[in-house]
C-alpha cells in the first residue's frame, strides 16, 4: 500500500494517524544497503511485517479495537496507531534467538495496557502466543526474524541523536547501523509537494547567505547555523505539517532594538510588522524564566500591540507557510544573521513550541 504524502481527506482521525505513520516509512531499498549482511533478512522481515500491518490498520481499524478520543485526539490516536511498536519492543526484552520467552505475569503486564483486540489482530500477521506453565512464548511464523531486527536495533549506536532515537525502527530507517546522520533532505521526504517547494526556497535563500543546514540531532528537525549559531529550524510535526522557527531577539535588549529599528526603516515595514505580530511565539518554551516570566504579568507593547511572549528566548513560529510568507520569512532570517554578524545575537532554542 502506498501512503501518499499529498492526501488530506480521511474517514476519521484514527485513519489519519495511521496514514501519517505510513507516510514516514523509508523504502527498504533506500536503507537495507546500510545493514550488515547477517541482519538483512531480519530487517526485511521487520519492514514487511510493519508495512502490511499499517495497511491493515488503515483499511480495517475496527478490527484493532481503535477508539476515537475527542478529548486528547492527537496523543491518543497516534498512540493507538503505534501500539504494536511499543508492545513488540517490550516483548523483545525477553528475546532468545528469534522468539520471546516472557514470564506469564510480565506478559499480562505488557498486554493489559492495550485493547485486547490489538493482541488478537496481531495473530493474522503471523504472531503466535503459546502459554506453557509460567511462560508465554511469542514468535512470528510469517516474519520469523523480525524480533532479531528489534533486538539488534536496540544495541545500535545513536551518538548523534538527542531524542527520537526510536524513530529509526518505527520508520524503518536501518541506516542507524552505521550511525547515520539524518539531513535536510531526509526531513524533506515527508513534506507534501506544496510544503516541499516552500522549504526548498527557504533552503536556497539560507545557503545563498552561507546559513547552512547541520546534521540532524533530532529525528524530524534540522538546524541551520551561521557562524556557529542557530538561525532557522524547519521541523516536521503532527500530520506532516511544516513548522518554521526563526530566532528573534530578547525584549529590551540591544539586539531587539536593532531589529525593531531595521523594521521601522524598511520599505516593507507595514508587511513586516503584521507578520511579526501574527507569528511571534506567544508563550515561553524551554525558558529558565518561564515560571516567573515578566511578560505574563506585564505584557510588552510591540508596534502598538500588547503581547505576552517570552522576553528571554523569543522566536518566530508558523506552520505550513505559503508563497505569501516567503518574503517576510527570508527577511527575518536575514535579520537574525545580521545580529550574529554584529555580535549582538542571543541564544536560540525553540524547544517543542
Amino acid at each position: 500500500m502506498i501512503f501518499d504524502v499529498n492526501r488530506t481527506e480521511f474517514k476519521d482521525c484514527i485513519q489519519e494517524a495511521v496514514w501519517e505513520l505510513g507516510t514516514r516509512q523509508l523504502p527498504l531499498e533506500m536503507t537495507l544497503p546500510f545493514v550488515p549482511d547477517e541482519y538483512k533478512a531480519a530487517c526485511t522481515d521487520w519492514y514487511n511485517f510493519f508495512q502490511n500491518l499499517l495497511a491493515d490498520m488503515y483499511e480495517n481499524p475496527d478490527r484493532f479495537g481503535f477508539e476515537i478520543n475527542l478529548l486528547q485526539p492527537e496523543y491518543m490516536n497516534k498512540n493507538q496507531a503505534g501500539f504494536c511498536f511499543h508492545m513488540i519492543c517490550a516483548f523483545s526484552n525477553y528475546l532468545i534467538d528469534n522468539r520471546c520467552e516472557i514470564p506469564n505475569k510480565e506478559f499480562r503486564e505488557i498486554t493489559k495496557k492495550y485493547n485486547p483486540k490489538n493482541v488478537e489482530a496481531l495473530k493474522s500477521h503471523g504472531f503466535i502466543f503459546e502459554e506453557d506453565g509460567d511462560t508465554v512464548f511469542v514468535f512470528n511464523n510469517i516474519y520469523p526474524d523480525m524480533f532479531v531486527a528489534v533486538n539488534v536495533w536496540g544495541g545500535a549506536k545513536f551518538g548523534n541523536y538527542k531524542v527520537n532515537i526510536g524513530g529509526f525502527l518505527l520508520h524503518c530507517d536501518f541506516r542507524a547501523f552505521v550511525n547515520y546522520k539524518r539531513t535536510y533532505a531526509d526531513i524533506n521526504l515527508n513534506f507534501n509537494d506544496k510544503n516541499r517547494q516552500i522549504a526548498e526556497k527557504i533552503h536556497e535563500h539560507c545557503v545563498s547567505r552561507k546559513i547552512m543546514p547541520q546534521k540532524c540531532y533530532y529525528f524530524f528537525r534540522v538546524e541551520y547555523k551561521y557562524k556557529g549559531k542557530i538561525v532557522y529550524i524547519p521541523d516536521l510535526v503532527d500530520k506532516n505539517q511544516f513548522k518554521i522557527n526563526i530566532g528573534f531577539a530578547p525584549i529590551d535588549s540591544v539586539s531587539y532594538k536593532r531589529i525593531m529599528d531595521c523594521i521601522e526603516n524598511d520599505s516593507s515595514a507595514a508587511e513586516l510588522k503584521e507578520f511579526l505580530l501574527k507569528h511571534i511565539a506567544k508563550k515561553c518554551n524551554n525558558c529558565m524564566h518561564k515560571d516567573n516570566c515578566e511578560t505574563k504579568k506585564n505584557p510588552k507593547e510591540i508596534f502598538g500591540k500588547k503581547m505576552i511572549i517570552c522576553m528571554y528566548n523569543p522566536f518566530i513560529r508558523l506552520i505550513n507557510p505559503d508563497e505569501n510568507d516567503l518574503k517576510c520569512i527570508c527577511k527575518f532570517i536575514d535579520l537574525r544573521a545580521m545580529l550574529i554578524d554584529e555580535n549582538i545575537s542571543e541564544p536560540f532554542a525553540p524547544g517543542n513550541g
